[in-house]
């Protein structure tokens, strides 16, 4: 029969049988937060900055909206 092994602690048990190492699991699953309707419509309507002045780049947008992901998701 073959055997799973934990890494952390060196628990083992054999394949088909319930897992017998009382590990955590490596990290636990954070629930994705999104933006809210209010905050995409607050980045739309902010003028971003670009090659030459202030304008409107989609690439601008993009960096901001990923900046904001990643404030809510951290």
């Amino acid at each position: 029969m073959f055997k799973f092994c934990c890494e952390d602690c060196g628990e083992c048990w054999y394949v088909g049988n319930p897992r017998t190492c009382k590990c955590p699991d490596e990290e636990p699953n954070k629930k994705w937060v999104g933006l809210t309707d209010e905050e995409i419509d607050k980045i739309r309507n902010t003028p971003m900055s670009v090659e030459g002045g202030v304008g409107f780049s989609i690439y601008s947008y993009a960096r901001a909206i990923e900046t904001k992901l990643k404030e809510r998701n951290t």
